[in-house]
């Protein structure tokens, strides 16, 4: 049976899709937003971390990682991937929209416009609820959201994307009506000689930019930047990909 839940038959071809995506460029990234705002992570929690793309980066780099995802498709790759390479990672099935970790963690990224998944500001209002409480006092969030302003002009287009195993159509949609993007996804796996077909449907949505900071702040949190993607320049209206950084006071 063809499935239309996210991330369950693009798990398996997930990395190979995104095989172009500057993870290296975010680590960097990421770790030059700590030290611009003194943050010194031991820990890191990992939130939507999907294939644990970024998870293992840290991890290299010498932090404690815990990743949380929705798909237990995803985080199967995520885990395989760890202990191929012989790192340990705590892996944990979880929505980003409310979650409860186990401990706190000194830092919390949520990357590659994953916030923007959630549809409704109930539920990204609980999402920075639930982030606060897994931080310790000072502890600091950094995620990225796309932009109205992106997710509006991205082309209604189709693209075909394909490997001796795989074959993956996509197709792109803004949806005026409902202010959300669309991807519909139909693909094609080949295993043990046979092809599997999966239909999923994605989609993200765009809150003000402000409105995200004055949520972050009810939350509790203090918003020490929001900067357009890859500097520390602050957004602006003609952002597209926007990093905001929030710290958990110290008491």
């Amino acid at each position: 049976m063809a499935s239309r839940l996210p991330f369950r038959g693009f798990a398996k071809v997930y990395d190979e899709i995104m095989a172009d995506v500057p993870y290296d460029q975010w680590l960097e990234y990421i770790e030059s937003i700590w030290s611009a705002h003194g943050c010194s992570p031991v820990s890191v929690l990992d939130l939507a971390c999907g294939t644990g793309n970024m998870s293992l980066r840290f991890a290299r780099n010498g932090y404690l990682v815990t990743g949380i995802d929705r798909s237990e498709d995803m985080l199967d790759v995520a885990r395989r991937k760890a202990r191929d390479e012989g790192l340990y990672i705590q892996f944990v099935k979880g929505c980003m929209e409310d979650f409860t970790a186990d401990r706190q963690f000194d830092a919390a990224v949520c990357l590659f416009d994953s916030l923007n998944y959630l549809l409704e500001p109930k539920d990204v209002q609980s999402c920075f609820r639930s982030v606060f409480r897994a931080l310790n006092p000072g502890g600091c969030f950094v995620f990225d959201v796309n932009t109205r302003l992106r997710l509006s002009t991205i082309p209604t287009d189709i693209s075909v994307y394909q490997g001796p195993w795989y074959f993956v159509v996509w197709s792109d949609l803004w949806d005026e009506e409902r202010e959300w993007w669309q991807v519909t996804l139909t693909g094609f796996l080949k295993h043990n000689g046979t092809w599997c077909r999966f239909d999923e449907i994605h989609r993200e949505r765009a809150f003000p930019l402000e409105t995200l900071a004055a949520w972050l702040e009810s939350a509790g949190f203090v918003v020490k930047g929001v900067y357009e993607s890859n500097t520390l320049k602050p957004a602006s209206m003609t952002t597209l990909r926007a990093y905001f950084v929030a710290q958990k006071p110290e008491v």
